[in-house]
């Protein structure tokens, strides 16, 4: 039952080692790149919130800025013809 290792087993059985400490490796470069595009995926989120909410300040701000054009206009005029 006990049969002699031969060399082709003994390089198999250290290339399956070798392959398995490579997998180990790649598998946890995976998992470390994986965090930092979670990461990255969270800072992407939050700039692009800030984003929406200085558009969305943008907007109101060009909604107004119409009627106090207007009111300044009015004001630099009343004071044009008083002088």
């Amino acid at each position: 039952m006990d049969e002699p290792i031969t060399g082709a087993q003994t390089t198999t059985s250290e290339e399956i080692a070798r392959l398995r400490e490579e997998n180990l490796r790649l598998r946890d470069l995976l998992i470390a790149k994986d965090a930092e595009l979670g990461s990255l995926k969270g800072q992407v989120a939050a700039l692009e919130a800030g984003t929406a909410r200085l558009l969305n300040l943008v907007g109101r701000v060009r909604s107004l800025m119409p009627s106090f054009v207007w009111k300044a206009l009015a004001r630099l005029r009343g004071r044009g013809s008083k002088s």
